[in-house]
């Protein structure tokens, strides 16, 4: 009998093993292991000009940008199109080392985040960009203006890893991502990236407002002379928003990094990377950070997801002066709009429709919204609650809680952070499960099925596809109710209502050129697909 009851408990235990495996849905749950996942360090994205390469290392010149890939091996996974998280790592814009533990692509807390979204089945890219501002100037300028230069530049860089990352995806594809699923996610400084890449999209929202212009005739932020009222950022200079323009003239290149050598008697400073490839995104997340002028957020933009500390003394939560300490006091750096402004005013102009978070009812969604602090109950916020350690230092604060570090780096004993590994960990474990909810959500919108049922089986077809003028949509065995065609960001295109028909015409002709994703309703279920209008 004891061999029995030992025989229908193993089959028992098998059972439920198997039920739980089966229950386990890609990139909602971790389906793949620690060893599954395939580590690509230090790939080049792209190469640019810096001015604050120190003199031991040869001075300004031009440095390579790299990005760590972290995605399951392609030996076990058979997806072919694997959606892409880029994330870019805090450190307040500076060299690691020299204002914190913090400060470069291996950062404990991009490196865990990476490693999760890999074991879901995503491609996950930890980005460095370029890094250096006068931090320490007396001179108002000179520190706000080169703070403005280092977030533009580094917007400039993200944009250059977006482009190589979908042009990656567009030719061979030894990654196996998706090109029409990309999204961001920053931590700390990486936050201030994250909102200037989704919201800065003209010169006149860095050029127009007074806090962006010198005060003061003098020297300026790239040499040479300025006058009062000059704006920080010269295009002719570093190039636009988007890393196109202001050239430099290459001389030749160096025969000890190989990469090129730039006249600097000469105008430009900036050298464009992958031009041509589309740099739209998906989704962007920001942990801590800010938005440089509440101005640059407007309709269109990509949908949004925060997280941040209420008292970060760094980083406002609503608004707030950006302070830095220079010999034992604080000088201001400027004033920027926090993550809760930001989400309230993407929330409000419809960017994050998409996500159908007041649809979501599950214990951290609930928590967030009815945070004491997130004013108006917000969605797409989460809000941390810790306070100060010591009220009269309010900058001795745990600003970046999902942060741990090596014990015995020589800055952590100035850091509030209690560097508790499994706390840090506690934390990056609500971050991660308030995100994928909303992450799935996006996905949805590009032709995915996150989190959703599986459908009976029945034909759509779409012809022709590619599109010029107009395509079909027939269903077999089904009647058509409705259609609903959006593009790659979630937003409406065309719709068409009580159809109660097998077939149905799209006009295309108007259509800029791209992937839209269709959504056909029917009386059997609902399905999407993708159209392509060439």
């Amino acid at each position: 009998m004891k061999n029995l009851y030992s025989l229908k408990s193993l089959v028992i235990l098998l059972f439920l093993i198997n039920l739980n495996l089966s229950a386990q849905q890609r990139y909602v749950d971790e389906v793949f292991t620690d060893a599954d996942i395939t580590v690509l360090p230090g790939v080049v994205y792209g190469i640019n000009f810096s001015q604050y390469v120190p003199a031991a290392f040869g001075g300004p010149q031009v440095i390579p940008q790299y990005h760590d890939i972290y995605m399951p091996d392609t030996n076990i996974d058979t997806e072919t199109a694997r959606p892409v998280v880029i994330l870019f790592h805090t450190g307040s814009f500076l060299p690691q080392g020299l204002a914190s533990p913090m400060g470069n692509e291996k950062d404990s807390a991009v490196v865990e985040m990476a490693r999760r979204f890999a074991k879901r089945g995503f491609v996950a890219i930890s980005a460095s960009y370029r890094l250096g501002w006068l931090a320490n100037s007396t001179n108002l300028d000179l520190r706000r203006g080169t703070n403005l230069a280092a977030v533009y530049a580094s917007v400039q860089d993200a944009k250059a890893c977006v482009r190589a990352t979908r042009g990656r995806a567009m030719g061979n594809n030894e990654w196996r991502m998706d090109p029409n699923f990309i999204a961001l996610m920053g931590v700390g400084s990486g936050g201030y990236v994250t909102f200037a890449y989704n919201t800065l999209d003209n010169y006149a929202e860095v050029a127009n407002p007074t806090k962006f212009k010198y005060t003061a005739a003098g020297p300026g932020i790239y040499g040479g002379t300025v006058s009062a009222g000059d704006p920080y950022i010269d295009t002719a200079i570093v190039g636009d928003w988007d890393g196109y323009g202001g050239e430099a003239t290459i001389t030749g290149f160096s025969t000890v990094t190989g990469l090129p050598l730039i006249d600097l008697t000469q105008t430009g400073r900036n050298i464009p990377n992958h031009a041509g490839v589309p740099s739209d995104v998906n989704l962007v997340i920001n942990l801590g950070g800010a938005l440089g002028d509440s101005a640059w957020a407007s309709s269109g933009d990509a949908p949004t997801i925060s997280f941040h500390s209420r008292y970060d003394f760094f980083a406002p939560y609503y608004r707030g002066m950006v302070n830095v300490p220079i010999a034992g006091a604080f000088f201001p750096v400027v004033e920027v709009a926090g993550s809760h402004t930001a989400a309230k005013i993407s929330n409000i102009s419809g960017n994050n429709t998409v996500l159908a978070s007041s649809t979501m009812m599950d214990p951290h969604s609930v928590k967030a919204r009815s945070n004491s602090h997130n004013i108006g109950n917000q969605e797409n916020i989460y809000t941390f609650n810790m306070l100060p350690p010591n009220l009269a230092m309010p900058f001795l604060v745990n600003s970046n809680p999902w942060d741990w570090w090596d014990a015995n780096d020589p800055l952590t004993p100035s850091q509030a952070n209690p560097n508790i590994k499994a706390q840090s960990m506690s934390y990056i474990d609500t971050v991660m499960a308030y995100t994928l909810p909303r992450l799935g959500k996006a996905m949805n919108a590009v032709g995915y099925s996150v989190g959703a049922e599986e459908l009976p089986e029945f034909n759509i077809l779409i012809s022709p596809n590619p599109s010029s003028y107009s395509s079909i949509i027939s269903s077999q065995g089904t009647t058509i109710r409705s259609v609903s065609i959006c593009d790659v960001l979630g937003r409406p295109i065309y719709v068409l209502k009580n159809i109660q028909s097998s077939q149905v015409e799209i006009p295309t002709k108007s259509w800029a050129r791209g992937t839209y994703i269709v959504r056909i309703e029917t009386d059997k279920g609902v399905k999407t697909a993708k159209l392509v209008r060439n």
